[in-house]
């Protein structure tokens, strides 16, 4: 297989970064970053593909995914497309922590893989609407004043500060589409538009709000070629990803009434000044409805009804000898997703779910950040109960062995339980928890001793994560990610003791008491826990 680039991507688990790996990973190395699991993304594994799961607005985090991947390979391109952005339009600490400090901790870690572009992902919507007769260009000042603009503003900020160091390009992006939609306020406007309902033939103003759409096939296309590329951009650069020009209302509303039932529908326009009141009464409208929707529409979009964003994306074709598909443009594809709107609703609505989701903080990676700050001192507090104490018997069989010896597997027990909390899959904790028993048990462990462990390793454990502040309202993430499935080790203990003499190898009888295989045990199960890449085949073979 030729390899073109190795690249990491952030935000992989989102949608431009699904069809980023789906397009991009048969060849080229992916070196993928994400808040979620590959298996809570369904993205399939990959010989090419490095799934590497971590917060961005965490700069420890961020380090050791550098240094893992400095251990592999030589990187080309970041293609930074990590962002948090809701519809609120609330101020909300995630557009400072991921937005802002994120890509700053991105940029570094390009500094220090040494790579050729930081591609930064930024937006059209960054830039105020422009005034009549006038056009967003690539020298437009990112100057929207709500918050998720801002963010983006301080984002292509930080990269022409860092462009000193690394070339650095930003990408202002359209509005991207796929044929399932998965862009929110367009899904909303067909679900409204194409419902019997009593708001199903409004528009609001004149129906001329109008921005910018991209297809996913042409935005991918778009980031192909900065690659191809990259020899002649300069160090610091903005590029449009777009057409020039906007689709209106007006015009996905008769497109789509037209397609769907097979005939024009007239529109019935509701004037800017009423447009609040009727906003409101659709909420109230909706509170009587057998099934319940939040009403997507917010009070801040009134300002920017009968808007239109009209874009002059000349010169980044000009660079990048590159044009939009002309059967991909919104208007004309229309029918396709329709089409899939009418016949495969599940998919859709499954789809369009998926890209409303904006999770500002995932619990299991505060957990998991914790853990890793306390694993030294709640190991040593552990090690206090078993070995040190003079108490009880229960735990001569762990006095047989050395201090260093009940680290190392005390060590990849906390890691195995960092991978179950990281990757929140909880057969990988009790496939390997299947494998550490067998190996006490051949040692001659008796199951009242591990099961003792266990309780104190999961007190212990709780109280430590009990006195962070950032942890005192999850009670039940705590118990689902810590209680839970060291209960269910313990259950397995009880289980396996019955028929181990089965299931253990021969060779494991005579293994050597001074536990030769726990320092290479310990180091892959803690690369299990910091990255959780391979696949379970894969990872068997370490």
């Amino acid at each position: 297989m030729n390899i073109k680039h190795t690249i990491v991507l952030t935000g992989a688990s989102g949608f431009i970064g699904k069809y980023f790996i789906q397009n991009y990973v048969d060849d080229n190395i992916i070196f993928a970053i994400a808040r979620r699991s590959r298996n809570e993304t369904g993205i399939p594994f990959h010989d090419n593909l490095h799934w590497i799961q971590c917060d961005i607005s965490n700069y420890e985090s961020v380090k050791s995914v550098g240094e893992y991947i400095r251990t592999i390979s030589e990187v080309d391109y970041i293609i930074h497309l990590a962002a948090y952005y809701d519809y609120s339009y609330e101020d909300n600490i995630a557009y400072d922590r991921i937005n802002v400090q994120g890509t700053k901790n991105v940029l570094e870690l390009a500094k220090m893989l040494n790579i050729k572009r930081f591609i930064f992902a930024s937006s059209l919507a960054a830039c105020n609407f422009p005034k009549n007769n006038e056009y967003i260009t690539e020298e437009t000042s990112p100057d929207a004043t709500f918050h998720y603009a801002r963010s983006k503003k301080l984002g292509e900020m930080l990269c022409k500060e860092y462009s000193h160091e690394i070339s650095c390009t930003v990408v202002r992006f359209a509005a991207v589409f796929s044929d399932w939609c998965e862009y929110a306020p367009l899904n909303m406007f067909l679900n409204t538009w194409l419902a019997k309902k009593i708001e199903s033939k409004f528009l609001a103003g004149k129906g001329e709000s109008a921005v910018t759409y991209i297809h996913i096939r042409d935005l991918l296309s778009f980031l192909g070629k900065i690659l191809e590329k990259d020899s002649i951009l300069p160090n610091y650069g903005v590029l449009i990803a777009s057409p020039d020009i906007p689709v209106t209302h007006k015009e996905i509303f008769e497109i789509s009434n037209r397609y769907f039932y097979g005939h024009t529908v007239r529109p019935y326009f509701l004037p800017k000044f009423l447009a609040l009141p009727g906003l409101y009464l659709k909420k109230i409208l909706n509170m009587f409805r057998p099934t319940n929707y939040e009403v997507f529409e917010r009070p801040w979009m009134v300002k920017y009804i009968d808007k239109k964003m009209n874009v002059n994306a000349k010169k980044s074709r000009e660079i990048l000898k590159w044009e939009p598909t002309p059967r991909l443009n919104l208007k004309r594809r229309l029918i396709f997703l329709l089409e899939n709107l009418k016949n495969h609703p599940d998919e859709w609505n499954i789809r369009n779910a998926e890209s409303l989701k904006r999770i500002a903080n995932r619990i299991n990676l505060i957990i998991y950040e914790k853990m890793v700050e306390c694993k030294d001192i709640v190991i040593n507090i552990i090690l206090e109960h078993i070995i040190d104490t003079t108490e009880s018997s229960i735990f001569d069989k762990f006095k047989e062995y050395s201090r260093n010896d009940n680290y190392c597997n005390l060590s990849a027990l906390y890691h195995l339980l960092l991978a179950t909390i990281r990757s929140t899959d909880r057969s990988l904790f009790l496939d390997y928890i299947d494998k550490i028993i067998i190996r006490r048990f051949a040692e001659g462990y008796e199951p009242k001793s591990l099961i003792a462990m266990l309780k104190i390793f999961q007190d212990e454990l709780l109280i430590k994560l009990n006195s962070y502040t950032e942890l005192k309202n999850y009670q039940q993430d705590l118990y689902d990610n810590i209680s839970f499935p060291l209960q269910l080790a313990q259950d397995e203990i009880e289980d396996l003791y019955d028929n181990l003499v089965l299931k253990i190898p021969e060779e494991l009888y005579i293994r050597n008491a001074n536990l030769p295989d726990c320092p290479e045990l310990q180091k892959a199960i803690k690369q299990l826990s910091a990255l959780y890449q391979v696949s379970p085949e894969d990872f068997a073979k370490h």
